[in-house]
């Protein structure tokens, strides 16, 4: 009896001691989520959802001590890159590095784009090309109506989205949509409000110093 006593005692050991490793790399992910999203907003949901069970309650315990002590642990250092990454990402929008764009939700009001479109490459579009305010619908018509002027004409044409252009300062400038067309490339911006306004103004200048000639799609008079 004593010698089976010992080897259940052992298995019991051995099931704790494996659902604890389960649970450790169950953490660790979880802490790499944190990180990498900045935020601690899913730490506990996605703790007990993973590292919790009823049919492992010991080994769950020792889970909820160490994911309490790891909590207290990360907390201070989840903070400080979310409020440094927050500033860095506002000064790259202030610098028109970075664009970030909102549904506005325009497809009822109305509202048209101009462009220096033609006057840097030639091409015209239709005169009364609807902005619906989603800045991936509206690119997607104007990369395919752009797509279809050019094949028309002859010409090659590509395109990609959210491309890096790195200016002679060193920084690497985030492109909502780069195209090309017979082999000369463009940057292309899509203006709904004043600061992408100011945006556009600031990063043209930059991107002009690369080489590159951008062009815009706005609502507002540029």
């Amino acid at each position: 009896m004593d010698g089976i006593r010992i080897i259940l005692i052992v298995i019991a050991a051995l099931i704790i001691i494996v659902n604890l490793f389960i649970n450790f790399s169950n953490i660790f992910r979880i802490v790499s989520y944190c990180f990498k999203s900045n935020t601690l907003n899913q730490y506990w949901s996605l703790f007990f959802k993973n590292c919790v069970s009823g049919r492992a309650l010991i080994s769950s315990i020792f889970a909820i001590i160490i994911a309490v002590v790891i909590f207290i642990i990360i907390t201070p250092f989840v903070l400080f890159r979310r409020a440094t990454i927050g500033k860095k990402t506002a000064a790259l929008i202030e610098e028109g590095i970075l664009f970030e764009y909102q549904d506005l939700n325009l497809s009822d009001k109305n509202v048209h784009f101009n462009s220096n479109l033609e006057s840097l490459t030639g091409i015209s579009l239709t005169n009364d090309l609807a902005a619906t305010g989603n800045v991936k619908i509206d690119a997607t018509l104007v990369i395919s109506e752009i797509q279809t002027k050019v094949q028309a004409e002859d010409k090659t044409f590509s395109f990609k989205a959210m491309h890096n252009i790195t200016l002679n300062d060193g920084k690497d400038a985030i492109v909502p949509v780069f195209i090309t067309i017979d082999q000369k490339s463009h940057p292309v911006y899509f203006v709904y409000n004043e600061m992408h306004k100011n945006q556009f103004n600031k990063i043209n200048s930059k991107l002009y110093n690369r080489g590159f000639k951008s062009i815009y799609f706005s609502i507002l008079p540029m």
